[in-house]
């Protein structure tokens, strides 16, 4: 089995809330053995790192993350809020960092689960792909070009088509689709990312961006988004939504050869949903229990143990 937990939305030069998810993370990650973490995103706020010598890696990341059971690799995705600083020194970090790894704006890598089975991650960097971002977009943020996802769509296909992983997950900021009233799905993702991902038969993509927990499926694609590691906001539902949940929390993944079971905690430690995946069947959902609420709002006070995969 592989295990890995979720954040995203993250460093916030730990604040309480951020600090209290972090040591929730380390309890679930050393219950679990947790390989690695992934994060989808928006690693520093408000404007990312400035320098290698930035403080905000000790104050963020250093000092908040120190439990032993996260002191494994760090596998990171740049957000929107990351280009309003250096990204070049998000990537060069790694250097200074056994844990940190981004060796690119996207790249992808493989993990074992069994002897015989692999799960490949592929990491893309989202924002070149929104329009707001780009020249005469609303957010514009520079070094954002017109035409520079063009690349990342040829390595995108080429990676994929390239690998015979059973599993594949594709990691990205900003989501495909989403329920929350905030920011809701990217239609250029739907547009331009998503028939990849249809045609070599990912089956989820993990992300952050909406500061919430959310578990959506939609034509055989699981989407989960865990951007909720320090701040939370009001969420919502879609016609594509399991279960979405207003609280402070991270995700927790593991794989066998056969079978995703996710799970989402909130900063209380307490898990709040459960759903597990077939590989050979992704839109079979085994329900581990009874049915509960697919929207809920916490108010970060303790949860009843919920279990639920019901829409």
């Amino acid at each position: 089995m592989l295990n890995f937990l979720v954040i995203g939305d993250w460093g916030r030069k730990g604040t309480p809330e951020q600090r209290a998810v972090a040591q929730r993370m380390a309890h679930v990650a050393q219950r679990l053995q947790s390989r690695f973490v992934l994060t989808t995103g928006d690693n520093f706020y408000d404007d990312g790192v400035a320098s290698l010598s930035d403080a905000h890696w000790r104050l963020s990341f250093e000092q908040v993350y120190t439990a032993a059971s996260l002191q494994t690799a760090w596998y990171v995705a740049l957000g929107n809020h990351d280009y309003r600083g250096c990204v070049e020194a998000q990537i060069d970090y790694g250097s200074r960092s056994a844990r940190w790894h981004l060796p690119a704006r996207f790249y992808a890598m493989e993990q074992s689960i069994d002897e015989a089975t692999t799960v490949q991650f592929v990491f893309l960097d989202t924002s070149p792909f929104l329009a707001r971002y780009r020249p005469g977009g609303a957010e514009f943020i520079p070094g954002v070009s017109e035409q520079a996802y063009l690349p990342q769509l040829d390595w995108l296909r080429a990676t994929l088509a390239a690998s015979a992983a059973p599993w594949k997950f594709v990691i990205g900021h900003h989501p495909i689709y989403s329920g929350s009233p905030f920011h809701g799905g990217a239609v250029e993702l739907q547009h331009l990312v998503l028939p990849i991902l249809h045609t070599y038969s990912v089956q989820a993509y993990i992300c952050g961006h909406e500061h919430d927990l959310q578990h959506l499926y939609a034509d055989g694609l699981h989407c989960v988004v865990s951007g909720a590691a320090a701040e939370h906001r009001d969420t919502g539902r879609c016609a594509y939504s399991y279960f979405s949940a207003s609280t402070l929390g991270f995700a927790a993944v593991s794989l066998t050869a056969q079978r995703l079971h996710l799970d989402f905690y909130n900063a209380c430690g307490q898990r709040i949903y459960e759903a597990d995946v077939a590989r050979s069947d992704p839109c079979e959902l085994i329900s581990p229990g009874a049915p509960a609420p697919t929207s809920i709002n916490t108010d970060d006070v303790p949860l009843p143990h919920v279990r639920s995969h019901s829409a």
